[in-house]
């Protein structure tokens, strides 16, 4: 066990026996040893310049502190200065400080030089907080084997993968208490956690209002009175992913996910937004009788069948990436050349064009099929292997060329390997 290790699992103990609950025992711990650790290293830096070495004269030049020091366990390929606790942030002892232009970036770990950056978002991305079971899992309570279908298959694995390429920041549009409170449920940020590195988090706050820019001539045939609508699945397009299409009604963007069973080249009908509603009103008949007469009148069985997929209107609220590279606290870190999200909604992921990946969003119920992540993995380790280094080339077709398998090892259709021209 490391010296840092050792003084947490110290604190942690003494904490408990004073009869603290372990959860706030950990965090309390890890912030009481991150002190200790940081005291020290200090207290040494001001000893090597009271007293220089032999043979050398000390500089006039005054020293000027660093906002940054590092841990002594924390391994890096190059010596990475770590994240000045500051005091008084209104999240809490998981929280080191808040900075950015807004200070709504919530530092919750330590940058390593020379680290690409991926963002995560959370929900439908990594984790799956709708009702299942009969339960809502915006958090959880405790791991369980339900905690762990609500999470991606191999999510802390994809994480030690990846982490040893890139720094990792969360980005969620929900209330920043509840996200840090859910990472450090799922064990991914807070005392003990050393297997890969989180450097931030942000929340809703951080997110943008993008203005719509869509031409209002639009070269389609429109039919105003339409309720429903025939979208055919794009090329590279998979079950659970979002795309989007122009609704027959306005020509105005919609977004719409992919049915399970359906792939390229294969047709669905969605519900057009508010088309639903206004007809009911219109017709005085309830949405449910609505509904179920369009299904008959598709030659679906509305007893069996599913309910029509319902289309919604592009997000106003994405999350740029310039956010992160602005913060003066990330200078010389991170830019457009090295930083990539990965999102399952293509509004954000349409936001950062050449910086997004977009995945499929993940459910409790397809647990036991889900592989997304490890197509992910397979894929940034190839990102990381260029020969240049910038990720700034656009991944719409991300997933042609990844081949799955049981290893991490990437594995490329037609013989391509990392240092060949990209086929994307």
């Amino acid at each position: 066990m490391s010296e840092l290790k050792q003084v947490i699992h110290t604190h942690f103990q003494r904490l408990v026996q004073e009869g603290k609950n372990p959860n706030e025992a950990a965090v309390q711990a890890l912030s009481l040893a991150r002190e200790e650790f940081y005291t020290k290293g200090r207290c040494a830096a001001e000893t090597q310049t009271a007293k220089p070495a032999v043979g050398k004269t000390a500089s006039k030049e005054p020293s000027v502190p660093s906002p940054y020091t590092r841990p002594n366990d924390v391994p890096s390929a190059s010596p990475m200065p770590f994240f000045q606790r500051q005091e008084g942030n209104r999240f809490g002892l998981l929280c080191l400080g808040l900075v950015g232009p807004f200070k709504s970036i919530c530092v919750v770990g330590q940058p390593r030089l020379g680290k690409k950056l991926l963002v995560l978002d959370i929900d439908h991305t990594i984790y799956d907080p709708s009702e299942y079971g009969g339960n809502k899992g915006s958090t959880v309570k405790q791991v369980s084997d339900e905690t762990m279908t609500r999470c991606r298959p191999r999510l802390h694995e994809f994480l030690v993968e990846v982490c040893r390429d890139f720094d990792l920041m969360v980005w969620s549009a929900s209330d920043m208490m509840r996200i840090l409170t859910l990472l450090q449920q799922l064990g991914m940020i807070g005392a003990g956690q050393s297997e890969y590195n989180i450097v931030a988090v942000l929340d809703i706050e951080s997110m943008s209002e993008m203005h719509s820019t869509d031409a209002e001539d639009v070269d389609m045939v429109l039919d105003k009175r339409a309720i429903t609508q025939t979208v055919k699945v794009p090329a590279g397009a998979i079950a659970g992913q979002q795309i989007e299409v122009r609704s027959i009604v306005d020509g105005k963007p919609m977004i719409v996910s992919v049915p399970n069973g359906h792939h390229p080249g294969d047709e669905f009908h969605v519900t057009i937004p508010g088309a639903l509603s206004t007809a009911s009103e219109e017709l005085s008949i309830e949405a449910k009788e609505l509904q179920m007469a369009l299904q008959m009148s598709l030659g679906q069985d509305a007893e069996s069948a599913p309910s029509l997929a319902k289309a919604r209107r592009r997000s106003k609220s994405v999350k740029p990436l310039s956010l992160i590279w602005a913060c003066a606290e990330f200078a010389g870190l991170y830019n457009e050349s090295n930083t990539v999200i990965v999102d399952d909604t293509v509004d954000v992921c349409r936001a950062n064009p050449n910086n997004s990946i977009q995945c499929s969003r993940y459910y409790c119920k397809d647990h036991s099929t889900d592989e997304e992540l490890i197509r992910l993995a397979k894929y940034l380790k190839h990102l990381a292997q260029l020969g240049r280094p910038e990720l700034n080339t656009g991944h719409q077709r991300w997933r042609e060329n990844v081949t799955l398998g049981d290893s991490w090892n990437y594995e490329w259709h037609m013989g391509w390997r990392p240092g060949d021209r990209e086929p994307f």
